[in-house]
């Protein structure tokens, strides 16, 4: 079987209805494999062996994407990052690995997905100390379905809210506060219901009172931003991480220059080897 190679997306997600397919509509996923299969870069095989590192939502940006598939003989990783950025408009792809095993699919052999959360502090009733005891009562949770009582939770599986959460933590910087959430996985929309539980959190009230009276919901998504989507296979970069972190957070706030100035050496964190 043909090796596979991955891609290493970054988009702005106002631009898209969404990363994954859905028919007569433009998203991102739909974009890249159009473009790749209209320059002979996607085939039969490349369809089989095609998979996307997270799901992100209607105005959900990204700077750490991945999609890993294999690629027809004459269509070289450097090429099909050309066709890709050459077709869709706000989606660079800053970095690619290559010669990965013939089963190799992100969806399965991720690590854990980073996703980040800028606010403004104003939107918040507590203060950034109350906060952090929260969410860490957060992570001693052995079940997140206390987010999803108004979900019909019949529809889910015994274990869907089960989750392994390997870190949850608050920043604030000047106006702006900033959640960081990594998982192996997640349920439905967890880090927008989390910022609505947070937004919405009474620190006279216990942690189990304020579950009970959360009217539920779930936060802006222009706000929320997949960082990363980890492997043991390390990428070979195209861009700096800087200038796709200033390229996609000042596409998404006007006052972006103080904010990176304040991110870059925190987000970058998530990027160590």
């Amino acid at each position: 079987m043909r090796e596979v190679s991955y891609f290493t997306l970054a988009y702005n997600g106002k631009r898209y209805h969404g990363f994954q397919i859905q028919p007569g509509i433009e998203t991102i996923e739909g974009c890249v494999l159009s473009a790749l299969a209209d320059a002979s870069c996607f085939d039969e095989i490349s369809k089989i062996t095609y998979s996307h590192g997270g799901r992100t939502d209607r105005g959900v940006s990204a700077i750490g994407q991945i999609i890993s598939l294999s690629l027809p003989e004459k269509c070289f990783p450097e090429r099909a990052m050309k066709v890709i950025e050459d077709k869709c408009n706000d989606v660079y792809v800053w970095g690619y690995r290559d010669s990965l095993p013939p089963d190799f699919k992100i969806r399965y052999w991720a690590l854990w997905r980073e996703y980040i959360y800028i606010d403004k502090k104003k939107n918040y009733r507590s203060q950034l100390e109350e906060l952090k005891k929260v969410v860490n009562q957060v992570l001693s949770l052995k079940t997140l379905s206390p987010f999803y009582r108004n979900f019909k939770l019949d529809r889910f599986g015994k274990y869907y809210f089960s989750r392994v959460i390997l870190k949850i933590e608050l920043k604030e910087f000047d106006d702006f506060l900033i959640l960081i959430v990594r998982a192996q996985s997640f349920p439905f929309h967890f880090v927008r219901r989390l910022i609505s539980f947070l937004r919405n959190y009474e620190s006279e009230l216990s942690f189990q009172d304020n579950l009970n009276g959360w009217p539920g919901g779930e936060a802006e998504a222009e706000n929320l931003i997949l960082m990363r989507v980890m492997t043991n296979y390390y990428h070979k970069q195209t861009y700096t991480l800087e200038k796709i972190m200033e390229m996609i957070i000042s596409s998404m706030f006007s006052s972006s220059s103080e904010l990176l100035l304040n991110l870059f050496d925190f987000l970058s964190a998530a990027w160590d080897p």
